[in-house]
């Protein structure tokens, strides 16, 4: 897991242009228990934990935002010698995720710092070689098992303990990391393995490593983390080898066809850290919503201290967590994202003939939504209140006095004719009236093609949401498994350098002119170059050229107004660029 960079952020109106992709056969049985679920606890813990310092990240120098909390790894590596948490309490943790109304729990049983939590025989560096001597994850997994609460583990196959690690040994490690995966697979009831992304390639070949998990544990549930090359393929591009894609710190887009869970930490960091605080309600239930109405799961991170305890505020707000879904947690659990996706002011959730909206602010008594393709049966507060709806050709308005309306979130179930399921997605009207708004587009490559970077990241008037260029696929086949220096450099050859962005208005419309802005954070190169094409009786003309854009919204006037329905923009960099905002007018 990766240090939390980003201040999280609630991308509530990201959207998600997607098409069926590669699944087990067995997908809908294996993958329904967790979608079902959509709240889990996940727990980061080790001996970091006596310093206060980040998990395995605060090893680093060579990354400038680990060197505050810097760790020689020297000493590091020397802490487990005296953890000693003698407050660990398997039950309790169990029964923390359950007051908190989550359905399954993910424990770090190996992060990139290579110290494993269960009683392996194949490293003396381990939890039962501490002063405290216990098996945690026979612990967990068998306090899980007893309460019924599904038990996963995350599991890094990279390991900065292990001296054979990417190096000319190499080999010798893969075979040690699988008798890990094989101890952990045969000995404990884990449900799910939550594979990371230590920001180098994979050690091991993701095919033989989840060839082997699959044979032993015959349904497990697997993330995409095995074959990344970037983080944000670990985030939105599902692989040939996972179930689901993993966006972090932050709600991932609408998508009903590419399952995917957000992995969220309740504090400043994935393990414990000296005088943190925990995010306040808003913050848990906002996420949550904002991912269940995205049709994504939500993984709550609480790291625990050196005595193995859950730090007070932190146990608070599970129980406020716990309490608001005693209440609401019907428009959660088994529910489907959608109909209308996530925006700042509301989200919506679906199950039977039902549609959950949650509305984070109104405007004085009216919340407005688009006009909702069937008919309304009834419309209540989840207490059985009437709410006064009214489903107009061109809006969906809801009228709550603002007495009845409750702080962070107002959740109104609307009871329609036809099974919510079969409404296709309705998604809020442009705010800049940009011609291409999500229409249907294409691209010559993307970092992660059919989630959080598509086509329509570009055209969602938002720029926070991007399409950025993908993999030189032949330089990539000689990376995983086989080359191990970090491929994080935008320029490296790894990652393609031009490409284009392809929209279909759906008929000639006249467009004069265009805004364009390029992603303002993250390892992304500039644009050095960029021309807006159009198409003219099959043949693609230039109605502009241009050379930087810049990470604030640029407009430019085209050469002479065009009137043609597919345009087409292509851009130029020294590195792989990121377009955060694709306008015609």
């Amino acid at each position: 897991m990766k240090k939390n960079l980003i201040v999280f952020f609630l991308v509530s109106f990201l959207f998600s242009s997607v098409k069926a992709q590669q699944t087990p056969a067995n997908y809908d049985e294996h993958l329904q228990w967790w979608r079902d679920a959509r709240l889990g606890l996940f727990i980061h813990w080790g001996p970091i934990t006596l310093t206060g310092a980040e998990i395995s990240w605060c090893m680093r120098t060579d990354l400038p935002w680990c060197k505050p909390d810097y760790v020689v790894p020297e000493i590091y590596q020397q802490l487990y010698k005296q953890f000693n948490p003698v407050k660990f309490d398997a039950r309790q943790w169990v029964q923390y995720a359950k007051d908190a109304g989550m359905k399954y729990i993910v424990f770090v049983s190996k992060h990139h710092d290579g110290f494993v939590e269960w009683d392996s025989k194949l490293t003396d560096y381990k939890i039962t070689n501490t002063p405290f001597g216990r098996d945690v994850i026979r612990e967990l997994s068998d306090a899980a098992k007893e309460a019924n609460m599904p038990f996963g583990v995350y599991f890094s196959p990279g390991d900065w303990h292990d001296k054979d690690c990417r190096s000319a040994t190499n080999d010798v490690f893969v075979k040690r990391m699988h008798g890990y995966l094989t101890e952990l697979l045969t000995n404990y009831d884990i449900k799910l393995l939550w594979f990371d992304y230590d920001g180098f390639p994979n050690p091991s070949f993701p095919e033989e490593t989840a060839t082997l998990v699959r044979k032993l544990k015959p349904g497990i549930i697997l993330s995409n983390r095995l074959e990344p090359l970037h983080p944000d393929e670990s985030h939105g591009r599902i692989g040939k080898w996972g179930d689901y894609c993993t966006p972090e710190n932050r709600v991932g887009s609408y998508c009903d066809q590419v399952p995917w869970e957000t992995c969220a930490t309740m504090g400043n960091g994935w393990s414990w850290r000296s005088n943190d605080k925990a995010k306040d309600l808003r913050f848990a239930l906002r996420t949550l919503i904002g991912c269940a109405g995205g049709d994504g799961n939500l993984l709550l991170n609480v790291g625990p201290n050196a005595l193995g305890e859950f730090q007070a505020d932190f146990v608070d707000r599970l129980h406020e967590v716990g309490a608001w879904m005693k209440t609401n947690g019907e428009s959660i659990y088994g529910t489907r994202g959608g109909p209308f996706t996530p925006t700042d002011s509301y989200a919506s959730t679906r199950k039977g003939n039902v549609i959950y909206i949650h509305a984070f602010t109104f405007n004085g008594d009216e919340l407005v939504l688009p006009h909702l393709p069937a008919k309304i049966k009834g419309a209540t507060l989840m207490d059985g209140t009437p709410v006064a709806v009214e489903n107009s050709k061109t809006a969906l308005t809801i009228t709550l006095d603002p007495s009845k309306q409750t702080p962070i979130v107002t959740l109104i179930k609307l009871t329609i004719d036809k099974p919510a399921i079969e409404l296709a997605a309705i998604y809020p009207l442009s705010v800049s009236g940009s011609l291409a708004y999500l229409k249907p587009a294409t691209v010559s490559s993307s970092i992660a093609p059919l989630f959080m970077h598509t086509a329509q990241s570009a055209l969602d008037d938002n720029p926070g949401t991007f399409w950025s260029l993908g993999r030189n696929d032949s330089v990539a086949a000689t990376i995983i498994g086989k080359k191990f220096e970090e491929q994080h450099s935008p320029k490296a050859e790894l990652w393609l350098k031009s490409g284009w962005l392809e929209v279909d208005l759906g008929a000639p419309k006249l467009v004069t002119r265009a805004m364009l802005q390029e992603l303002q954070w993250g390892d992304y190169s500039p644009v050095t170059s960029y021309s807006i094409d159009c198409e003219e009786k099959g043949v693609w003309k230039t109605a502009f050229e241009g050379t930087n854009i810049g990470k604030k919204p640029f407009e430019v006037n085209l050469h002479k107004p065009v009137t043609a329905r597919k345009f087409r923009l292509s851009i130029k960099a020294e590195g792989r660029p990121a377009l955060a905002e694709f306008q015609l007018f």
